[in-house]
């Protein structure tokens, strides 16, 4: 599920090579795509969400070959790796996004997620963390730090902050969501929805 939303924000970011824009100023943009990396970059995007992986991470290898600061095919081609088991790859790949353009806050959940794959949870919790430094109002962020404090360290206060942040943004009515914040609330007496986190 995860994975489907991401692709399906990376999609809407298809004409924001450089990284899918934020309200926060943004390194300069330091290649304009052309015509041909653009429709190479669809392509690769219709392969990702038809699950044809390897060809994914071909099309995407060529396009950072070809136009290296462009940040949106980075974070693809270590979304593409993560899903054929190259984590190595996949965590310079994102690495990589960040470098060619820090206001890519997709490439900072991306690589926060692939962290906590792999238990490495304080290098999750600061990756997420960077990313609210830049865009504090990052909605997968706030999601995916909500689950860290809740399910894998152990801050059930910070968890009810991210998980009532994420709902103020989104509004969402996710059951599973509710039933987080409902138990959470139970243990932290006084916490409510207006409750802000500080990046």
């Amino acid at each position: 599920m995860k994975h489907a939303l991401a692709l399906l924000f990376l999609a809407l970011c298809l004409l924001l090579l450089n990284g899918c824009a934020t309200t926060h100023t943004q390194q300069a943009i330091t290649a304009t795509p052309t015509a041909d990396i653009k429709s190479g970059y669809q392509a690769a995007l219709e392969s990702m969400q038809a699950g044809q992986w390897s060809e994914a991470r071909e099309q995407l290898t060529q396009i950072t070959s070809q136009q290296p600061s462009l940040s949106g095919p980075w974070v693809n081609l270590g979304i593409t790796q993560t899903m054929l088991g190259d984590h190595t790859d996949a965590e310079s790949a994102f690495k990589k996004a960040i470098d060619t353009n820090n206001s890519n806050i997709e490439a900072y959940n991306q690589l926060g997620m692939l962290y906590r794959r792999h238990n490495r949870l304080d290098e999750a919790q600061f990756i997420y963390e960077e990313g609210l430094r830049r865009d504090p109002d990052y909605t997968s962020i706030h999601w995916n730090l909500g689950i860290l404090y809740d399910r894998y360290l152990p801050n059930p206060r910070q968890a009810l902050q991210h998980y009532q942040r994420y709902q103020q943004l989104t509004t969402s009515d996710d059951p599973r969501l509710l039933a987080w914040i409902a138990e959470l609330e139970a243990r932290n007496p006084g916490d409510n929805v207006t409750a802000r986190v500080k990046p």
